[in-house]
């Protein structure tokens, strides 16, 4: 069973929400224990199971090393040349196939060894430099042509991105000095070396909120979302890191500074690209920085699109949707398992568990490649389910915030008067 210890503080958090924002009037009197019930007892928030599935080990083992096949695939792709440079591309479609008829995984994790968890982590890294050298040395090489270039363009941002965004993730949220080394030299490959200090001190304080620059707001296509939360949140990110270095007496331009070893350490990447690829390279490093961002954005984009919270409020796990699929969970190292990861950012990706009646998205590949094709993702995914969220999920105060947030994108407005109003 979900213990006390567990359960009384998200049972605060439900308390403070109640107060502050009138979620349900029926529930003004509940107190922590009664609270504590409705996290084991009712629906609504709560994981999936109440105690953890021992899965199969080598099932276990074999989940978490899919982001590294795919990483492979893509290596033997680009080392073959010619044609083969699709190979990545081919093992990102199917995945995706078997995403979309795998259906929900509401099983939780653990059954291997924390080593295993851990050392997963880094094995992407140098599968996905392997990727970029033999991108560049195909440059220098002129072998290809434009059609297989463009497929190896594509095969070294999806797969560099699949494979080694959701261990940055993970790694940017521990705090070892190895933990956070590897994590910068994952951003550095993406060019975005100071991208977890944004994602760390502003998008989980804020998410849901107008200050959140990966909170994507109702009408907004993905496409204008990626620009916006790259720039701002490039500058978010050093106005932390100014602030921090302004506490202890320094510049941004100390030797220890973020910044300085953000300029640093992607000049060394774009130098060593461009010594293997020629002069030639840079246009391509370009091309290729950009499909990055545009992959990356997209997967947050699914994430928090349309949510709203009112600032100050508790998070809780209403706040971000869910893509509990098969594949989406095991690729993601349960960045889709979203609710717990928002409600305790530091829990190891292995101990989230899927909450099952928190707002609930499909497949998140299916979801990555409908959102850039903008009427498909609105009419047929976003709005449906955010008007679900609108009437089950948000409370009075969020209620009042959707409506807003609707009359400025032009949406219809489902809820027709604001409670309160």
């Amino acid at each position: 069973m979900l213990g006390k210890v567990r359960a009384v503080p998200y049972a605060q958090k439900i308390s403070v929400a109640i107060e502050r924002c009138g979620i349900n009037s029926d529930f003004s009197q509940i107190t922590i224990d009664k609270a504590s019930s409705l996290l084991t007892d009712r629906p609504i928030g709560r994981a999936h199971s109440t105690r953890r599935v021992e899965m199969p080990r080598i099932g276990e083992y074999a989940r978490y090393l899919i982001a590294t096949a795919m990483l492979c695939n893509g290596v033997v792709g680009l080392y073959l040349g010619g044609a083969w440079v699709w190979l990545g591309l081919a093992g990102f479609v199917s995945l995706a196939l078997l995403d979309f008829t795998a259906g929900p995984d509401h099983s939780l994790r653990g059954g291997a060894g924390t080593w295993f968890y851990n050392g997963v982590l880094y094995l992407q890294l140098p599968l996905m430099v392997t990727l970029w050298v033999l991108f560049a040395l195909h440059i220098r090489a002129g072998d290809l042509g434009w059609f297989n270039m463009i497929g190896a363009l594509i095969a070294v941002a999806f797969l560099s991105a699949l494979g080694g965004l959701p261990s940055a993730h993970e790694l940017m949220h521990r705090k070892h000095p190895l933990e956070i080394a590897c994590c910068s030299l994952y951003l550095t490959v993406f060019g975005l070396p100071m991208n977890d200090l944004n994602h760390v001190h502003g998008h989980h304080p804020f998410v849901g909120t107008a200050d959140d620059s990966d909170t994507p707001v109702r009408g907004q296509s993905v496409y204008r979302f990626v620009w916006d939360s790259v720039v701002d949140g490039t500058i978010k990110a050093y106005r932390f890191e100014k602030a921090r270095l302004a506490k202890r007496d320094h510049s941004v331009l100390w030797w220890r500074s973020r910044v300085v070893w953000a300029l640093l350490s992607v000049s060394a990447w774009v130098g060593f690209f461009l010594w293997l690829a020629g002069p030639l390279g840079l246009p391509w490093l370009v091309a290729a920085w950009a499909v990055c961002f545009l992959i990356l954005g997209g997967f947050n984009y699914t994430q928090h699109y349309g949510i709203v919270r009112q600032p100050g409020t508790p998070l809780l796990p209403h706040h971000s949707w869910n893509h509990l699929n098969t594949f989406s969970r095991a690729v993601s190292f349960e960045i889709s398992t979203h609710s717990e990861h928002h409600l305790d950012p530091d829990k190891h990706y292995q101990l989230l568990r899927p909450y099952t009646q928190a707002p609930q998205m499909p497949s998140i590949v299916a979801c990555f490649l409908a959102s850039f094709i903008p009427p498909l993702w609105e009419r047929v995914i976003a709005r449906p389910r955010l008007e679900n969220w609108d009437r089950h999920y948000a409370s009075p105060a969020e209620q009042r915030l959707a409506m807003e947030a609707n009359a400025r994108a032009g949406w219809p407005q489902w809820l027709q008067t604001a409670p309160g109003a």
